[in-house]
């Protein structure tokens, strides 16, 4: 640099320059592209966490009060040897979201390590059912798919175990 002075951006400079990337960026994804197919695998499991009443006192609202998603075993029930511990779980789906683009194509793998049964199906963003209401069982694997036709949030429901056991495939314009 000459006459010791050093050249520095303006606030105002800098940002115009960084919007103006942006926008190159923006531009050049892939709007036009052609619609996608998505082979999404998933398991169905059951997360447990257990503790003693001597590290923290068991839940004062019973966890099935809120979602049968949730289980708990009190004290005694869980451990006759250890009659202190306690347990709560939760199912749930795995990965839980999944982000695809309007007109992709999703075909859901699904295998079932925890649960006898999980009643499933899948809504549209406005609720209307597009994979019916159907039985999984543990120990075996599934498959669904459907056409992501309107932007937005897509569930996997499990109804046995609601409103805690869903997916969501969040679907962009």
């Amino acid at each position: 640099m000459s006459g010791g002075k050093e050249k520095r951006w303006s606030p105002v400079l800098l940002f115009a320059v960084s919007v103006s990337g942006m926008m190159v960026i923006g531009a050049s994804c892939d709007k036009g592209a052609a619609p996608k197919a998505h082979v999404v695998r998933m398991t169905v499991f059951e997360a447990k966490g257990s503790t003693s009443v001597d590290k923290l006192a068991p839940p004062a609202i019973h966890p099935r009060d809120l979602s049968h998603g949730y289980s708990y075993t009190a004290p005694g029930e869980l451990d006759r040897e250890r009659p202190r511990e306690w347990q709560v779980a939760s199912y749930l789906f795995s990965p839980s979201f999944v982000t695809v683009k309007r007109g992709d194509t999703v075909s859901v793998t699904v295998f079932v390590v925890n649960g006898d049964e999980h009643q499933i199906r899948i809504m549209d963003p406005d609720g209307e059912v597009v994979v019916p209401e159907t039985k999984w069982n543990r120990g075996r694997e599934y498959q669904a798919s459907f056409r992501a036709t309107r932007p937005g949030g897509y569930q996997l429901i499990c109804t046995t175990h609601a409103p805690t056991m869903t997916a969501t495939f969040f679907v962009l314009e």
